[in-house]
């Protein structure tokens, strides 16, 4: 009998365990290396974020500064400063009585700038503030003219005769009823600019937001007069220094003669471009800058991982700073900026 022979059926496989324990080893390692890429581009965007937002805080720190202190001294009414006595308020002048306005004897403005070097006592009206730095007072008024009908009580403005038949040349004061001088004319229906008058105080805190829990961001902060005193606001985070050098106008020519870096003090061993300049007079000598050299040393606010700052920065007038030997990244910004508005400045 002829029995056909079945064909043998094909026998199923899988992977072998050695083959399961490679393709997997190859995993891990794609796995690895993907991992290690990604955290690589991580860390490499997260620095370069914080580079960035640091010369972004220093470049505006250094911008907003500019902008004030090169409107520092208008008035609106230019001849006001030219044939005013300068007054030397305090740093945290409060008040129209503190302000440095005067009519009696004499037409007294105070001067455009001015600076607080750090001292024994630190100015009671800045919170917050670092131990030690620097301090720039700015005063003018804005930029815009306000109508008689849009005056806010409370707010301190200015306004400058332009009329022969006024009694005074200037009214400061925060009553919108005071504001009655006339401009060249003398129509009573033509009354002299209102201005706003600003004063800026520009410091660095010790942090951004102050409120428990506080951070430690050095944040360059200004306090600025309103209605109710000075107010405080920030301008920029993580700016650790700042320092202002003083051009000297000493013959009147519109040029610096010398930098000083307080123009409070007698100067006269540095400056002898002008020997028979009168360094005892603190307000004329503000009266005098000219110009003012401003830089800022600007600080990441995060530390860097694998950083350490071991360099050495100059911030003008010999002073240095660092190293620091920690884990921020900081760049010092300067510029040179013209006091437009100073009296003794030919424009």
């Amino acid at each position: 009998m002829n029995l056909q022979r079945r064909p043998r059926s094909r026998r199923m496989r899988g992977i072998s365990l050695v083959e399961l324990m490679v393709g997997i080893t190859l995993g891990l390692l794609l796995l690895l290396g993907l991992s290690s890429l990604y955290l690589s581009n991580s860390f490499a965007r997260a620095e370069f974020n914080k580079s960035a937002e640091q010369i972004e805080n220093g470049r505006y720190a250094l911008d907003v500064l500019a902008r004030d202190l090169e409107l520092a001294g208008f008035m609106g009414a230019h001849y006001l400063a030219k044939t005013a006595a300068p007054s030397l308020p305090t740093i945290c002048e409060g008040g129209v009585t503190n302000l440095g306005f005067a009519l009696s004897p004499a037409v007294t403005m105070p001067v455009a700038v001015t600076v607080y070097k750090p001292g024994a006592l630190a100015p009671p009206c800045l919170p917050d503030y670092v131990p030690n730095t620097e301090v720039v007072a700015v005063r003018r008024v804005a930029t815009n003219a306000v109508a008689p009908a849009a005056l806010v009580a409370g707010t301190t403005y200015l306004q400058a005769s332009s009329c022969t038949l006024d009694t005074t040349p200037l009214v400061v004061g925060a009553d919108p009823a005071l504001f009655t001088l006339r401009n060249k004319t003398c129509d009573p229906a033509a009354p002299a600019p209102i201005w706003r008058y600003i004063v800026r105080i520009y410091y660095l805190a010790s942090c951004d937001r102050c409120t428990a829990p506080a951070d430690t961001i050095p944040t360059l902060k200004v306090a600025e007069l309103g209605p109710t005193g000075l107010t405080t606001s920030s301008v920029a985070q993580g700016i650790q220094t700042m320092h202002f050098d003083f051009g000297m106008d000493l013959d009147q020519d519109g040029s610096p003669d010398c930098y000083v870096a307080d123009p409070a003090i007698d100067n006269s061993a540095a400056c002898t471009a002008v020997p028979a300049y009168d360094w005892t007079q603190p307000p004329r000598n503000w009266q005098t800058v000219a110009t003012v050299r401003t830089s800022v040393l600007s600080r990441t606010t995060a530390p860097s991982a694998g950083w350490k700052d071991t360099r050495t920065y100059a911030l003008g007038d010999g002073m240095t700073l660092g190293p620091f030997d920690d884990q921020y990244k900081r760049r010092v910004y300067a510029q040179a900026m013209r006091l437009w508005n100073a009296p003794g400045v030919v424009n």
